[in-house]
């Protein structure tokens, strides 16, 4: 405290600045003060009409920790998937760009095989999960991907994965391990990470995680 008080004082007084051409020692400003603390002993008398009684402790139960919980994604504790009864596209699906197979690579560095579907709803327009499920993934450095989001559903007994990709920055409504329902906003259509316009890459996977023709999928499904 000492120290503080002598830092205020010499900047906010200059004139008290010790030049070189000064010939009386004066003291340093930084020099720490003195501190004398008096110490007072205190006494408490105690009469001999005071007894002094035990102090009884009475029982208690001790109950075992809970096992930790078994974590399926980093950061994120396992969550009961629940049966997903309605499917619906995550975007307009009368305008797509890419189907899923073989193609030509649109990009240097994009693939022959395309692993998903492309739909172009248009640039900021909304994406929406196709089923009841768990976010297992919500990032912004999603390399390649871009800003990309990950859903776990569980469909007709079976667990399935939607993966949505390019969507904007700053976009992102969910977390991981955050529970969504079917249509609930996910982000918005982008072009961030390797795409070449604005669209929605999605692919879908199941526990073996190999991907599968989302369109025909989706066809098939689509109940809401």
């Amino acid at each position: 405290m000492t120290f503080a008080g002598g830092m205020l004082l010499s900047t906010s007084v200059p004139a008290l600045a010790v030049t070189a051409t000064d010939t009386v020692a004066r003291a340093s400003v930084y020099a720490p003060a003195e501190d004398t603390i008096s110490l007072r002993s205190q006494t408490l008398e105690v009469g001999s009409e005071v007894a002094l009684e035990p102090i009884e402790v009475g029982g208690f139960d001790v109950e075992a920790a809970p096992p930790p919980i078994e974590s399926s994604v980093a950061g994120v504790g396992e969550v009961s998937l629940l049966q997903a009864d309605r499917v619906v596209w995550p975007v307009d699906p009368s305008r797509t760009a890419s189907g899923f197979g073989p193609r030509i690579a649109p990009c240097a560095g994009c693939s022959t095989f395309h692993d998903g579907i492309d739909f172009n709803p248009g640039v900021g327009a909304t994406i929406g999960s196709i089923a009841d499920g768990v976010v297992i993934t919500a990032t912004e450095a999603g390399g390649g991907l871009g800003v990309y989001v990950e859903v776990q559903h569980n469909i007709d007994g079976a667990v399935v994965t939607s993966l949505y990709a390019h969507m904007q920055y700053g976009s992102l409504a969910v977390a991981p391990g955050q529970r969504v329902t079917a249509g609930q906003p996910l982000g918005a259509v982008g072009t961030t990470g390797q795409s070449t316009g604005p669209h929605l890459h999605l692919e879908m996977y199941g526990a073996d995680g190999v991907r599968f023709d989302g369109m025909a999928w989706l066809s098939s499904h689509v109940n809401g």
